[in-house]
């Protein structure tokens, strides 16, 4: 898709993949979005995760509109796909045979990306999001003004532009947020945000050169959902590469910002299989984490200031692990990444990743509107 109007010093081409399953409202928002931005080189890859609503009928009718045409393929035809060689100004959309989740959804879409449409980034986005016109176009003169650049964040502003929703990814010592979430904005002016470095970049919204995702590998689908762009924030860093903020590009995000979980939330969990899913994978996919990356020293310091969100970890993980019927499954998975740690620990970055990016607790952001 190109916008003829637009001049750019160098001209990348990115590959924009996005997941949607059962939600075509926020999905066509946020492609209305895109097809409004100030960017000379992109293409959307849809990939609908077998939503059981009308979406693939509502984003025919779409795209049909604007117009647009669609390149659509099934789940099985990815390996040999129809017209391969005549996907350039269409929307791809993927539909997936089963609910692959986040982590194994948006691998589909980019793996069709890096085999058949040869772009320079991808840019991974969530259909829950409506971008600012100039996004793509800051994202790419961060990237383009960096060494080393392995993912690039925009501020992630909450719908409303009322609060922060993402300033990138920190872990500490039992955790991992994004910076100043939920933190109020009184006013929104231009460059209000600083470029900087970030630990790793939000998925919701967050740009890879290609050659990086080629080395590192996409996200592990035993996460399925949260805590995948984590992990892929480590395995960059592992292999060398920085990440950036973009201060001056603008996604607004839909997300509800979620606090601390309260007693009634675990009465409940205890009555609401969704919430015991949920449980067991935000304990799981935390304990991947800490089990890959963590130092010993690390993980010693939060037993001893964090014992109660420790044990709550550990709780949450067995429980949810019995009453699913799952802990062959997760003892399986904790146990293959004892060996992923091996590997981890000889690695020339670790101990200096470790040491610069692990901190006691959450940034305190104070006031976000001074810059």
């Amino acid at each position: 898709m190109k916008n003829k109007d637009h001049d750019l010093e160098t001209t990348h081409r990115v590959s924009i993949v996005i997941i949607n399953w059962n939600n075509w409202m926020d999905t066509l928002e946020c492609l209305k979005s895109l097809l409004n931005i100030n960017n000379s080189v992109f293409q959307i890859v849809l990939v609908d995760n077998n939503s059981t609503d009308d979406s693939i009928t509502q984003i025919r009718d779409f795209a049909r509109q604007i117009p647009l045409e669609i390149a659509e393929f099934r789940e099985g035809e990815l390996e040999n796909p129809r017209s391969k060689n005549d996907l350039q100004e269409k929307l791809v959309l993927i539909k997936n045979n089963i609910n692959h989740g986040f982590a194994a959804g948006n691998n589909i879409g980019v793996h069709f990306a890096l085999q058949y449409l040869n772009p320079d980034y991808v840019l991974l986005l969530n259909n829950d999001t409506i971008t600012h016109e100039n996004f793509l176009d800051e994202l790419l003169r961060v990237a383009c003004r960096n060494d080393r650049v392995g993912s690039i964040q925009p501020v992630l502003l909450n719908y409303d532009a009322s609060a922060i929703d993402s300033l990138g990814q920190e872990c500490y010592w039992w955790g991992a947020e994004d910076i100043c979430m939920g933190q109020p904005l009184n006013h929104i002016e231009k460059g209000i945000f600083s470029d900087g470095e970030i630990f790793g970049s939000c998925a919701a919204a967050a740009l890879y050169p290609c050659e990086v995702l080629r080395e590192t590998g996409l996200f592990d689908g035993d996460f399925f959902v949260e805590l995948e762009d984590v992990d892929l924030s480590w395995r960059i860093r592992l292999s060398g590469y920085n990440s950036f903020l973009a201060g001056k590009a603008l996604v607004y995000h839909k997300r509800g910002v979620s606090g601390t979980l309260s007693s009634r939330d675990i009465i409940k969990g205890v009555k609401d299989e969704s919430m015991v899913r949920k449980w067991h994978r935000q304990s799981r996919n935390w304990l991947i984490i800490v089990t890959r990356y963590y130092p010993k020293s690390i993980i010693a310091k939060a037993i001893f200031r964090y014992p109660h969100k420790v044990l709550f970890t550990l709780f949450r993980l067995i429980y949810s692990s019995i009453i699913l019927g799952k802990i062959r499954k997760t003892g399986k998975i904790l146990h293959k990444n004892l060996k992923v740690r091996k590997k981890v620990k000889k690695n020339r970055f670790w101990s200096q990743i470790w040491q610069k990016w692990l901190k006691s607790s959450p940034t305190t952001c104070g006031n976000v509107n001074d810059g």
